[in-house]
């Protein structure tokens, strides 16, 4: 009984080997022209989205569209320590929209007039004191502001949270809910007015 069946095996083994494909020699070149359309197209290389934002590690200052959508311009800022670079950073937003950024219809919600300064560096808080001959924003207004200040100024990596004082005295801060806060503000908490304008 087992040569019957060694005789199969053999035989299934030689009918493979002769399913060889032969060699046939040296390879030949084809002219572009006979090769069908497409093939010689380079394949589309398809990459995924990037998590990191096309601004990259750049500082940013925050500036509203027309729909009041809080939206991150990159910047540059001078060299130095936290202070001096916070310094720089929040007198350019304090200046408003570039011509080229006014010409993208960017807006500010910061009165004009208004100066922004470092008053104080706790480890990873700051506070940011609010100065100038204008009024402090009210209503949605404010709650715009205080998010372009909070972001801007969390855009740097050594800032995660911002106290607000106006003329060194503390200020209470409207959360995008309207609610006032006396916390330290985070970027997370403005997040909502990245995407859409304030209700």
């Amino acid at each position: 009984m087992r040569a019957p069946a060694r005789l199969v095996t053999v035989a299934t083994l030689v009918a493979l080997a002769g399913c060889g494909v032969s060699t046939g020699g040296a390879p030949e070149a084809i002219a572009p022209s006979d090769v069908p359309y497409g093939l010689l197209s380079s394949a589309p290389t398809s990459t995924a989205p990037s998590p990191v934002p096309p601004l990259g590690d750049r500082p940013r200052v925050y500036l509203l569209t027309p729909d009041d959508v809080v939206v991150p311009t990159g910047r540059d800022v001078a060299e130095g320590d936290l202070r001096t670079r916070l310094d720089d950073l929040l007198a350019q937003l304090a200046a408003g929209p570039t011509s080229g950024e006014r010409d993208g219809e960017l807006t500010t919600a910061l009165a004009p007039g208004v100066g922004l300064a470092v008053a104080a560096v706790d480890g990873d808080t700051v506070t940011i004191d609010l100065t100038g001959p204008g009024e402090v924003p009210s209503g949605l207004q404010s709650r715009l502001a205080v998010a372009q200040i909070v972001l801007t100024a969390t855009s740097l990596p050594e800032v995660e949270a911002v106290l607000l004082t106006r003329d060194g005295d503390p200020l209470e801060a409207p959360l995008p809910s309207g609610e006032l806060s006396a916390d330290p503000l985070e970027a997370a908490d403005y997040d909502p007015l990245l995407v859409s304008p304030p209700s």
